[in-house]
């Protein structure tokens, strides 16, 4: 499955939804980003149709979309692959920065001095992650959140400290 089509599949468990509708929502979340396309949108949805993931409702002259009960479960059972994915990414990344030559980490340096002057609001999108949870998971997960932010920091001001009195990081 691809990114798209998995975002449609995300965009169609709110609601049933026609086609310009999604590619408008899609367009505006990426903007500046990512041109989106009619000509990978609408054969994406195709696809996630054809294969029973999505099925079609004609409305008022319009294609309205809605996410079958397969789509639905397929889209419950991504969590898991999600964190599969996450322990591959992580280690994908670790063996990349371990073998990247010299001036591919000097261009890794300047897009985080980048990220840096431009960072990313990772909280942003916390409530509406959090909105279908009750209380107690809600302050489970910021305070697993808080524990990862201030094992980074720990480590990012261990280094500091060592490149500060001149030895290597």
């Amino acid at each position: 499955m691809s990114p798209l089509q998995f975002l449609l599949l995300l965009q169609l468990n709110e609601s049933p939804k026609y086609g310009y509708e999604i590619l408008k929502v899609l367009r505006d979340e990426f903007k500046d980003t990512w041109e989106l396309k009619t000509g990978s949108f609408y054969p994406a949805l195709r696809s996630l149709e054809s294969r029973g993931f999505v099925e079609t409702d004609m409305r008022e002259d319009k294609e309205f979309y809605s996410l079958t009960r397969r789509g639905k479960a397929l889209l419950d059972g991504l969590g898991k692959r999600f964190e599969d994915e996450y322990r591959i990414s992580d280690r994908y990344f670790s063996t990349l920065l371990k073998w990247m030559p010299t001036a591919l980490k000097k261009r890794m340096v300047d897009m985080i001095r980048l990220f840096a002057s431009n960072p990313l609001n990772i909280h942003e999108n916390l409530p509406e992650m959090l909105e279908d949870l009750d209380n107690e998971t809600k302050l489970q997960v910021l305070g697993d959140i808080r524990k990862l932010l201030d094992y980074n920091l720990r480590n990012i001001d261990a280094l500091i400290e060592r490149v500060g009195d001149g030895g290597e990081p």
